[in-house]
């Protein structure tokens, strides 16, 4: 089995350290400095380690239930099974920030969504990531989220936005209904519109980190044609 990798196609933004709208720092530094935990090497070799620090919703991340759940899952003990899947994306590029996604016009794509599946919504607005603008986005009716959930049987859903909650609601409905249903959420996705107009295999794999209700994640689309 071989990957072709013309078809693949990455869904993740680039993160860039003390750059991010969320905590992300970095140091590299020489391998003396852990001590006896060090290996010797000689002068002017280069041989360095790291340590990270990252806030767990920095740059593209996928969100668990302990996000609203007392005791729900999280990125550690959620199964794989929900994180790999056939995608849909649903092109919402004429909403602008503040628009809702109404559950007629999720229903006018009720064809193209099949039972199992991962949904991305393509805003457009990861055009403004890194950007003073890139927070705004339009939001999901609490009833088209439930009709994803309940009718449609998603298993999870993403947005190349920043959001997809109404924050005039309190309690963030839309992250309770998703969180109580055991599904996964994603932000700030990119390239959806790579892959906007077929159905493509998605991975999605955050670090196995116990405890942590959300995790930065590189993830990929594998388009028609590209598992040999």
């Amino acid at each position: 089995m071989k990957v072709d990798f013309t078809k693949v196609v990455e869904l993740s933004h680039r993160m860039v350290p003390r750059e991010e709208p969320f905590n992300l720092q970095t140091w590299v530094y020489d391998v003396d400095l852990l001590g006896e935990r060090g290996e010797p090497h000689s002068p002017g070799t280069w041989y360095v380690t790291g340590d990270v620090a990252f806030s767990t919703h920095c740059g593209t991340h996928v969100e668990f239930p302990l996000h609203h759940v007392e005791g729900g899952m999280n990125a550690a003990n959620f199964p794989l099974t929900n994180l790999i899947g056939e995608a849909v994306v649903l092109d919402f590029t004429d909403k602008k920030a503040g628009d809702c996604m109404t559950l007629e016009e999720f229903k006018a794509y009720g064809e193209r969504i099949k039972e199992g599946d991962i949904v991305f919504l393509h805003t457009g607005l990861d055009k403004n990531w890194r950007t003073d603008n890139w927070e705004p986005y339009p939001y999901i009716a609490c009833d088209a989220m439930e009709w994803l959930i309940k009718e449609k049987k998603i298993i999870a859903i993403g947005t190349d936005a920043t959001s997809l909650e109404n924050f005039t609601l309190a309690d963030q409905p839309n992250h309770n209904l998703i969180f109580n249903n055991n599904l996964a959420m994603v932000e700030s996705l990119t390239n959806l519109d790579k892959i906007k107009d077929e159905r493509t295999l998605v991975f999605m794999l955050p670090l196995k980190i116990t405890g942590i209700e959300a995790c930065p994640c590189r993830i990929i689309a594998i388009r028609d044609g590209g598992i040999i």
